[in-house]
């Protein structure tokens, strides 16, 4: 199966490297721009794979079970390489912020749920993104300098550490 790594070799080197600043500009691309939610998938991903000790070459050695359907599954399938196209994605909406990684060899699984009061906390400390993002995402009624200042705040709020882990 190796010559089927040559896809994810970057991706498995960065995971190896803890270098969650290139897996998130993968994630990036994959879901076009970043924000928070992409960020913790990308944590998720990362520290599940990690903690299962699995490379996963795209032959569907790893399977992940999301249970939302949000920007943190991007973050995910990014990190993990488990997508829908290569039958290692399942989607169960439960309503959860939250990811089940496994390998398939043994079984093994991690579950990771963001903790409930995540956007509240993030939104308490940045106080102009919840109205910026009902006005830009929900209405789609931003101005371009209401975007161009949203953008730039979602990447902040991004790339920034949390003071305490977001999972449970």
């Amino acid at each position: 199966m190796q010559e089927h790594a040559h896809g994810r070799q970057h991706l498995e080197r960065m995971i190896r490297n803890q270098d969650l600043e290139g897996l998130l500009n993968q994630a990036e691309t994959l879901h076009g721009h970043l924000c928070p939610f992409v960020g913790l998938g990308v944590k998720a991903g990362h520290y599940a794979m990690a903690a299962l000790n699995r490379q996963n070459t795209g032959m569907e050695e790893v399977v992940a079970i999301v249970e939302c359907n949000n920007c943190f599954t991007d973050g995910i399938q990014a990190v993990t390489g488990c997508t829908f196209g290569n039958n290692a994605l399942i989607f169960r909406d439960l309503g959860k912020t939250a990811v089940t990684v496994a390998r398939r060899e043994d079984g093994q699984a991690v579950r990771l749920i963001v903790r409930p009061d995540y956007r509240d906390n993030m939104m308490a400390r940045y106080p102009a993104a919840g109205p910026l993002f009902q006005k830009i995402l929900v209405e789609r009624q931003g101005t371009p300098e209401e975007m161009h200042r949203f953008h730039h705040l979602w990447e902040a709020i991004t790339c920034s550490h949390a003071s305490s882990p977001p999972f449970l």
